[in-house]
């Protein structure tokens, strides 16, 4: 089946649930992949009416399962998909890793370091009645999933993943570093990123403003 990869960044909630969930985008309809492939807004619509009313399924693997299917006949699923959509961005799905399953523990603990970062797709074969060929890329216009895969060598660094959680749990500024953390940025950084925020929010009256203001203040009295 072909394949196509797009990035992910994972960041954990608070509750042990959002722990292992996780929210981003598959495929990006403005990302050409290193195969040459670029889907359409709507290639995906199908496919998400059949995971809705649960006609079909899209698993969820590590590295498309190769080692697994190599060392054992079945290969294990990680976790599970547990929403697909299409917006104005891409196909944006929503994860859940299987809590205390060995292998989805080792994933989670890779995603939340940022030492893997990369999702790819794998679908079945397209109609030619379902793509394009232009000069220096492949349209695809209808895709049908098999899975997703959390994978250590994406091919397309466009899309991240955010997790929804892990912004609903910010509660402290100690918080929001950690969760900048997840995002490259030190400590040093994420700090000083979040007095220039709190310095645009907030700003601080100028003299002038001051003076105006002790000077109606004298008038009234």
């Amino acid at each position: 089946m072909p394949m196509t990869d797009s990035n992910i960044r994972f960041a954990t909630g608070k509750n042990p649930r959002a722990a292992y969930q996780f929210t981003g985008y598959a495929v990006k309809w403005d990302s050409v992949n290193t195969y040459g492939e670029q889907f359409a807004r709507g290639a995906f619509a199908e496919l998400i009416s059949q995971v809705n009313s649960r006609a079909k399924s899209v698993y969820m693997y590590y590295n498309h399962g190769w080692r697994d299917f190599m060392d054992t006949p079945i290969r294990r699923r990680i976790g599970k998909w547990v929403r697909l959509e299409e917006d104005d961005v891409g196909l944006k799905v929503t994860g859940e890793l299987t809590a205390n399953l060995s292998i989805a523990e080792d994933v989670k603990a890779m995603m939340t370091h940022g030492t893997i970062d990369g999702l790819s797709i794998c679908f079945y074969p397209v109609a030619p009645m379902d793509y394009e060929e232009l000069s220096d890329r492949i349209i695809i216009k209808r895709a049908d999933l098999y899975e997703i895969s959390i994978v250590d060598e994406p091919s397309d660094r466009a899309a991240r993943i955010e997790s929804d959680h892990s912004i609903d749990a910010i509660e402290s500024e100690a918080d929001a570093t950690r969760m900048l953390g997840t995002l490259g940025m030190s400590e040093s950084q994420a700090r000083s990123f979040l007095g220039k925020l709190d310095d645009i929010l907030h700003p601080k009256p100028s003299e002038e403003t001051l003076s105006l203001s002790r000077a109606l203040a004298h008038l009234e009295l």
